[in-house]
């Protein structure tokens, strides 16, 4: 059985910061122990916890696939926590509830070097710690590597399910999405999903996600292969909810999200739909709106960030939104990025009055988690891609 030399050190860290806060305060303790050389659990002896963790991040490597389980006490009981690496995942998230002292004991399955755990008293406490670490400034451009090809990519396919004609007689009939999966992909890992909506005038088609060449499969390749977001899903669905081309349709998408297509996704592959805090929307111009309108207006239990690229032309205003976010306080919003071209003629007055004094009006919203970016360009992809750019950094910096 081994015992850091670094457990002096972080349990003082933890009283220390446990009496300012009354709160487990984020804490890191290395390990960097490979699992081939693990000859017994690593052991952590009377960890406090004070009030309440809620909260354990695991960073590991593996070119294979390593296997992290986490002990309260005794490696007789359950663990407490399973984290999963495939090849590029570079740390996983577990929730736990763990107050007072304990005796922590970690076994290491499979190949790889398990580098550090943290505890947090809370979610927003991870997320306010990993910007601190990697950054999430917004980019005015997207850097022309993250439109090449990436030697360790992912995959695309096609992906078929069942909906009902939401917004014509509820009969069900079949849809097709597109699946962005990133290299290496597990499916006994769990991935953070990406609801990925089109404009009023596209399809599942219009980001371009359909094979090799797409510009969303490029970036998201870059971005996991640096290390600068960790793997998640990115979907691509038809955001009319029914067999009509009229408007209609887009407003009904929320009930095809909920009753359809999340369910049929959690059904395929490796995602969790019941942890909103694995789950995003975003879109450009009408698919921003239905970012705004639908997703943060009546899907909050089911997304925690939000990413409205040009919102436009029936995008809530801003009290709207904050009366939505006021009225349930107990989702708390994890990300809220809009961007717009200040020569956009069709978007700018829309999404201006959708964010404009926004965070004034809500608790919910604050400088760490409410991001507004205005750059030049009109109603293109030249800002819808950098908006994606941006906000796959924000969410996927776990």
């Amino acid at each position: 059985m081994k015992t850091p030399l670094a457990l002096a050190l972080m349990i003082a860290l933890l009283l220390c910061c446990a009496a300012a806060e009354a709160v487990p305060p984020y804490a890191e303790t290395a390990v960097g122990v490979a699992a081939e050389a693990a000859d017994g659990p690593i052991a952590y002896a009377g960890v406090d916890f004070g009030a309440g963790a809620s909260v354990l991040r695991f960073k590991a490597s593996s070119k294979e696939r390593l296997i992290i389980r986490a002990y309260a006490d005794s490696t007789e009981t359950d663990p407490i926590a399973t984290a999963v690496f495939a090849p590029l995942t570079k740390e996983c998230r577990r929730n736990v509830q763990l107050s007072g002292a304990h005796d922590l004991f970690f076994t290491l399955e499979g190949s790889g070097e398990f580098i550090s755990w943290q505890a947090f008293a809370t979610q927003e406490a991870v997320d306010a710690a990993v910007r601190a670490e990697r950054g999430t400034a917004c980019e005015d451009s997207v850097p022309p590597m993250y439109f090449s090809r990436c030697e360790q990519g992912g995959t695309v396919e096609k992906f078929a399910y069942q909906a009902r004609d939401y917004a014509g007689g509820g009969e069900p009939y079949e849809k097709t999405a597109y699946v962005y999966l990133p290299y290496g992909y597990d499916p006994d890992q769990t991935y953070d999903l990406l609801i990925l909506c089109h404009g009023i005038g596209g399809s599942e088609v219009e980001w371009g996600m359909t094979g090799e060449d797409s510009r969303v499969k490029k970036i998201m390749d870059r971005l996991i292969y640096k290390g600068e977001i960790d793997p998640f899903i990115v979907v691509t669905p038809n955001g009319r909810a029914g067999k009509t081309q009229d408007q209609s349709a887009f407003y009904r998408f929320d009930e095809e999200l909920r009753g359809d297509l999340l369910p049929a996704l959690a059904r395929r592959y490796a995602v969790d739909i019941t942890d909103r805090g694995r789950c995003a929307m975003a879109g450009l111009s009408m698919g921003g709106m239905q970012t705004i309108n639908l997703g943060i207006g009546k899907c909050l239990d089911l997304f925690s960030a939000f990413g409205a690229f040009s919102a436009c032309p029936t995008t809530n205003a801003a009290s709207v939104t904050a009366a939505a976010l006021n009225a349930r306080r107990d989702l708390p919003v994890r990300v809220f990025y809009s961007i717009c071209g200040t020569g956009d003629g069709i978007a700018r007055a829309s999404t201006s009055a959708a964010v404009n004094g926004l965070d004034a009006l809500t608790d919910q919203l604050n400088d760490r988690n409410f991001i507004v970016q205005d750059v030049p360009g009109g109603h293109d992809f030249n800002v819808w891609y950098l908006g994606f750019y941006n906000f796959a950094r924000m969410i996927g910096a776990k």
